[in-house]
């Protein structure tokens, strides 16, 4: 833990992560029960751990967390709030029981994109024709990131200018760019959409959720590497810039906010795709708030997405880790994962022939 950090302003985001968690909890029980108050109080614990945060800690513009402590501490509180849903399950299951006795939901309410077999390898073989020109589009892409990164690269400082000229004079995008740029926020929110993933019980996105966990401390180690054989001042020490946050001491290059949050992001997409999108957007937004706000170089970022899209891809790649990881998902999902709504197993159990006899 950073010596600098007051004991208060760490308890303080255990307290806001428990309750966000817990919140995810509850909305998806409820979907799952289709009770409405249960989604109501879901999303009023999500939305009052955030506001109850950013607005009783004076603190939160400061050096706060760094990436491996917050995923940490994130997961304890993760953990704590299952330990309370549990509890709650036996000492006062009338309150989390459906209010509607309708036919069952599904389960998994989230869709991915990528069709694969329950075994979270790919169903069916993709024709030859296909896979050439997806290797020809891969070449495409792969030649017009590196002129990009090329031309980012060479007008680094004054596209750095032409974002930040207009930080502290915007109060709207002002305020958008300070939500955005600090250590707490969007990484608590790609720490609660891994959580609502695995919450489907889906061992595929499990699986995805669990390389996301290894994907942020080996970006911590590969960032540490890097910064050890080249240090980049940062923006303000070389140039006056308008700053909307504090003065991190660490390296610019590669951005450690940046490859972290694109690593999450990378890795949950690997497993759903429409919530790996959201994530990306997360990602892409604190990209660009680091950028806005002062804090980090156009080519900081892009380096550090592209740090941290290689590493959640490459986790992804390995044959044995995709299947140890999916294995590891279906033995922790036994005991911790919502299976579904006990009222609707009972219309369902009803509905059967078997039922009938």
């Amino acid at each position: 833990m950073r010596a600098y950090l007051p004991w208060y302003l760490v308890i303080g985001y255990m307290g806001a992560a428990w309750a966000a968690a817990l919140g995810v909890i509850l909305l998806r029980w409820g979907h799952e029960c289709a009770s409405r108050p249960l989604q109501i109080g879901g999303v009023l614990l999500l939305l009052g751990s955030g506001i109850g945060f950013f607005a009783g800690v004076p603190e939160i513009w400061t050096p706060g967390l760094a990436g491996t402590e917050l995923s940490a501490m994130s997961g304890l509180a993760i953990l704590g709030a299952w330990a309370v849903f549990r509890a709650g399950q036996v000492l006062a299951p009338s309150l989390l029981r459906g209010t509607k006795a309708s036919l069952p939901i599904a389960s998994q309410p989230f869709s991915s994109s990528r069709a694969e077999d329950p075994d979270g390898t790919r169903a069916t073989r993709v024709p030859l024709e296909i896979r050439k020109k997806r290797i020809r589009a891969r070449w495409i892409g792969g030649g017009v990131a590196i002129l990009a990164i090329l031309a980012i690269w060479h007008w680094d400082i004054p596209l750095f200018f032409a974002m930040n000229r207009y930080a502290g004079r915007t109060p709207g995008i002002d305020g958008l760019a300070r939500l955005l740029i600090n250590d707490y926020a969007v990484p608590t929110a790609l720490a609660m959409l891994a959580w609502a993933m695995w919450l489907t019980g889906d061992p595929k996105r499990q699986a995805a959720v669990l390389r996301a966990i290894l994907a942020v401390p080996l970006s911590g180690l590969i960032l540490e590497a890097a910064n050890a054989l080249y240090f980049r001042p940062r923006p303000f020490t070389d140039y006056e810039v308008n700053l909307l946050f504090y003065h991190p001491s660490d390296s610019s290059f590669p951005s450690n906010a940046a490859t972290v949050a694109w690593a999450i992001a990378v890795s949950l997409w690997t497993g759903d795709s429409r919530m790996g999108r959201i994530g990306m957007c997360l990602a892409a937004g604190i990209s660009w708030a680091r950028v806005y706000g002062g804090v980090h170089y156009p080519l900081d970022v892009v380096a550090g997405m592209l740090l941290g899209a290689a590493i959640s891809l490459g986790l992804e790649r390995q044959r044995h880790l995709r299947e140890w990881s999916i294995g590891l998902a279906r033995r922790a999902g036994r005991w911790m994962s919502l299976s579904g709504c006990p009222k609707h197993a009972f219309l369902k159990e009803r509905a059967s022939p078997h039922a009938a006899k």
